[in-house]
């Protein structure tokens, strides 16, 4: 368990086994951040399927929660790990060699197969590894990690596509994703050396033992995931509507996570020293007026501001989903429940972006930041008035198993 020594500390112990890998991963997606919609668009695809294509990650990841639990208790975190590493990085890379709409969904479906391993693989690293008064600061970490390669990633992935084409930037990114490999050979990157895991636990009867406490909190975290994966199609559709480049979309995107990134800090000393809904609350809120703004923006500069407005507000909720599930993860059932809250919030990454691509069809792209809004604010509501404060154990005693 890391848990002696100071905050810093205990950030250094998780830097290979978590920020390493998070960061190879997520660099490799951000580099495609600009880049998908737009080949997507540029090859004829209409603006629902491209949304439905985007939103086969998201399926993908629900899909392989359970599996993948089943994975890590049977084989261990690292392997499941290593599989989502690799299956990422290879769909990546055959993404660009056919333009058939079906395949190219199966291989985002795949492909979110990969993502979500990797992802459910850190959060249980987290659970098990992190005790709960340095959680929060952890977790923003690990959300902060995320930021800062979606700042570096989409002002690479738009001048590489401009530059040298669509499939560059696909080949770069599976490149980049590939690299996060590297983790499991460094000093200190396996799970062995931090924590003794815990013996293996049956998948389903822990899901149904715990499944009021999983559908209450997933169901927060759905809402809340729905709009912020969607924000990532919707940014650069409205952003070409202004005739901007590849590389200015790819810009553009860098800037608001940019301040997103500046923000994340802030968010784990908020969550560990006031409470988790200190954080969720007013800063999901404010995120959910920056795509209002985003809907109302008439110009590049309303495109700006409204990215800016987001960027605070997600920057301040950093590491919030990984948090609430670490703690609500029951110390007897912790793989398989951050498995089935995974499936539940990666049910928003997929029902986002998609919900995003019929809006824009149907009644027009500024319709779907509204959309989106609507989803985001109905998920801070739940959190508040539903979920309650995750982190000083009364949910958990409130929906306890009878």
């Amino acid at each position: 368990m890391v848990s002696e020594g100071s905050v810093w500390q205990v950030l250094r112990r998780c830097l290979v086994p978590l920020y390493f890998p998070v960061a190879a991963m997520m660099l490799g997606v951000g580099i495609l951040l600009p880049v998908l919609p737009l080949y997507l668009k540029d090859e004829g695809v209409s603006l629902s399927l491209v949304g439905l294509i985007i939103a086969g990650a998201g399926l993908g990841s629900a899909m392989v929660g359970l599996p993948a639990a089943a994975v890590a208790e049977r084989f261990g975190n690292d392997r499941m790990m290593l599989m989502g590493i690799v299956i990422s990085a290879a769909t990546i890379l055959v993404f660009p060699l056919t333009s058939v709409a079906v395949v190219l969904l199966g291989l985002r479906v795949v492909g979110g197969f990969g993502v979500g391993s990797m992802g459910q693989s850190r959060n249980l690293f987290i659970a098990r590894n992190v005790e709960a008064q340095y959680r929060g600061r952890v977790s923003s970490f690990m959300g902060g990690t995320h930021r800062l390669t979606f700042v570096i990633g989409p002002v690479l992935g738009g001048f590489i596509a401009d530059q040298w084409g669509y499939a560059a930037a696909f080949t770069v990114s599976g490149i980049v994703t590939s690299t996060a490999l590297v983790w499991i050979v460094l000093p200190g990157g396996s799970e062995s050396n931090h924590a003794k895991p815990p013996p293996p636990v049956s998948v389903r009867p822990a899901l149904r033992r715990y499944r009021r406490l999983l559908l209450t909190g997933g169901t927060g975290a759905f809402l809340i995931m729905a709009a912020r994966e969607g924000r990532y199609v919707v940014v650069p559709l409205i952003a070409d509507q202004f005739e901007l480049s590849r590389a200015e979309i790819g810009l553009l995107i860098s800037v608001g996570t940019a301040i997103d990134f500046a923000f994340f800090p802030i968010a784990g000393w908020i969550m560990d020293r006031f409470g988790r809904l200190y954080a969720v609350v007013p800063f999901f809120s404010l995120m959910a007026v920056g795509l209002i703004l985003l809907g109302l923006a008439d110009s590049t500069s309303g495109v700006v501001v409204a990215s800016i407005v987001m960027g605070v507000g997600n920057g301040l909720t950093s590491g919030s989903m990984l948090t609430v599930a670490s703690d609500l993860a029951p110390a007897d059932a912790q793989g398989p429940f951050i498995a089935g809250f995974n499936l539940m919030s990666s049910g928003g990454l997929f029902v986002g972006p998609f919900l995003v691509g019929w809006l824009a069809d149907v009644f027009g792209i500024d319709v779907s930041a509204y959309g989106l809004a609507a989803i985001l604010f109905a998920g801070v509501a739940w959190m508040a008035l539903v979920v309650g404060e995750s982190g000083g154990g009364g949910v958990q005693r409130r929906l306890a198993p009878k």
